[in-house]
């Protein structure tokens, strides 16, 4: 056989041919090695990112709540630790058997598990808030087939120890950790962290595995109220029964610590939570308002303590069609301690008009009536205390007496508390102190002196005029074996739509003791008994009861002489 030689040529055209054909075959590779060098160098936190989303899920959970503590520590509100049990269809290996078990376990009708179940696209809460021992049942069984599908979310839960103890202070938080009202709401931002999203894998079988190595840093504070429980749950008992004894609308019992402003109980009844009588109503006060006129003229020099006023034989003409009267004594004179005695509205609105609409309005207003007290509450009121260059004279004398002034039950007893404290007007506080984690301290609730209302011997003879008034005046029903009490009876008529009228009014009564060295300031305030009654019947009674057992609660001693 001949063989034909091969070409140059030819030889040169294969070795091109295979030349070519390897390149090319290499060009795949070296495009896929440079894209992935691309991918790695330029690419390589969006794929990373991409990569953990696709093995990760930020599992938003509740995170603790800061507690509400009453100035000793005794918790009124905090927050405990629950689960509420949900299903992830997707996983579930036995439908019929899961919703068995689950029936079971929470006693849940079938019926309403397979409701949700139809209803919801992937996945559903089957029960919130579950009991422990059900908790621990699912628990057991998550790692089985049956429990594939199951999860368990933690929440957080808020209690209340002392049932509706200060519950009107305290507020509502709801299911995401957010303040509603009261101090929940005010404090929010202290009291709550965000809600936190954890990093966490979900396995084969459909359970959640959270990432250990992420470490969490409680940043919550808890907030301490001036608020003594004890003396809140005095308060609150004595106000409840007396609010139903006279079939009031509601009522309102105020304590203060005269010498730092401290409340050291603010009970309101009916009780709403975050919804406070003690700093949200405004109300004409009526004879409790006397005090204010009364020691205003003392200590402007435009009264003293031996005068007396006439009567008018109880029939005082103030203007044109306007007359008062004075019904409960039969006097043609009265002293300025017998004027606040007897309740006279013509002895306190001579007064007030002695004194003048200018001067009356400056004291008003010096005492803290018609402007918020910054007590640090939502809500609170202001009152109404007109401009003086609008009194008509009859404006004048009805404001002596408690009318047409619009003022809160903070407002009267920092006054009274004023007086009770040898004229300085003292800051409210509602908020003791904040406790940051960490143990950083905010002290928020430290005395701070407003003003000098009145003058030091203008106090102590107020006093002694207040105490007259217990011992034997309107206030009888306020007096203590062994203590020296002072302090004011109200009635004042509610306007109506038809004027002033007997079937709505508002009995009230101020006071401190012990009246020689006052450690309590106390107000009692029922609004609208269906019963009708006075000041000095029904609110003495309640203000001697709180006191009678606050005195014995601190251990404060007599300051009667001749008591043993």
């Amino acid at each position: 056989m001949l063989r034909r030689p091969v070409s140059p040529s030819f030889v040169f055209n294969l070795k091109s041919s295979m030349r070519l054909a390897g390149y090319v075959i290499l060009l795949a590779p070296l495009i896929i090695l440079v894209r992935l060098a691309y991918m790695q160098t330029f690419l390589h936190e969006e794929f990373s990112s991409k990569a953990e989303r696709a093995i990760y899920n930020y599992l938003a959970e509740d995170r603790l709540r800061g507690k509400i503590l009453d100035v000793n520590g005794r918790e009124l509100a905090e927050s405990v630790r629950t689960h509420s049990c949900g299903v992830n269809k997707r996983y579930v290996q036995d439908k019929d058997k899961t919703i068995d078990f689950l029936v079971q376990t929470l006693d849940i009708p079938k019926s309403r598990i397979l409701e949700k179940w139809n209803r919801a696209g992937n996945f559903f809460f089957v029960a919130k808030k579950i009991k422990p021992d059900n908790y621990i049942k699912i628990s057991k069984i998550l790692r089985t087939p049956l429990g594939q599908g199951l999860e368990l979310t933690a929440e957080y839960e808020r209690i209340h120890p002392y049932g509706d103890s200060a519950l009107d202070i305290i507020g509502a938080a709801n299911s995401k950790n957010l303040g509603l009202s009261g101090v929940e709401q005010m404090f929010n931002r202290e009291l709550s962290q965000d809600i936190s999203k954890k990093r966490a894998k979900r396995a084969r079988r459909g359970e959640i595995i959270y990432d250990r190595k992420l470490k969490e840093k409680l940043s919550v504070a808890n907030v301490y109220l001036t608020i003594d429980e004890v003396a809140q749950y005095y308060a609150e008992t004595a106000l409840k029964k007396a609010v139903e004894d006279v079939g009031a609308e509601r009522g309102v019992a105020l304590v203060q610590e005269p010498s730092t402003g401290k409340i050291l109980a603010a009970a309101s009844y009916p009780i709403k939570d975050g919804q406070s009588m003690a700093f949200q109503f405004a109300y004409e006060p009526g004879s409790t308002f006397k005090t204010i006129s009364v020691v205003s003229a003392l200590d402007a020099g435009a009264i003293s303590v031996t005068d007396s006023i006439d009567m008018e034989g109880r029939q005082w003409t103030v203007a044109r069609g306007v007359t008062l009267r004075d019904k409960q004594h039969d006097k043609d004179f009265l002293s300025v301690p017998e004027v606040l005695q007897l309740s006279s509205n013509i002895g306190a609105g001579k007064i007030a008009v002695e004194l003048g609409a200018k001067n009356l309005f400056y004291y008003i207003k010096s005492f803290g009536f018609g402007t918020k007290t910054d007590v640090n509450f939502n809500g609170e009121s202001k009152g109404n205390v007109p401009p003086y260059n609008t009194w008509t004279k009859v404006d004048l004398a009805s404001k002596g007496y408690g009318y047409g002034v619009l003022l809160t039950p903070i407002q009267l007893i920092g006054a009274y508390s004023a007086i009770a404290n040898g004229g300085t007007l003292m800051q409210p506080h509602l908020i003791d102190r904040i406790e940051y984690a960490g143990g950083n301290i905010e002290k928020v609730s430290k005395p701070i002196k407003i003003r000098r209302v009145i003058q030091p011997e203008t106090s102590q003879a107020m006093i002694k005029v207040l105490q007259s008034v217990v011992e034997a005046g309107s206030g009888k029903r306020a007096k203590i074996e062994g203590y020296n009490v002072a302090g004011k009876t109200g009635t004042a008529e509610k306007l109506g739509k038809d004027g002033y009228g007997k079937r709505q009014h508002v009995v009230s009564f101020c006071g401190f003791v012990p009246a020689t060295n006052p450690q309590f300031t106390i107000l009692v305030v029922l609004d609208n008994p269906s019963k009708y009654t006075f000041g000095g019947t029904a609110a003495a009674p309640v203000f001697k009861e709180i006191a009678e057992r606050l005195l014995a609660l601190k251990g404060v001693k007599p300051d009667q002489l001749d008591f043993e």
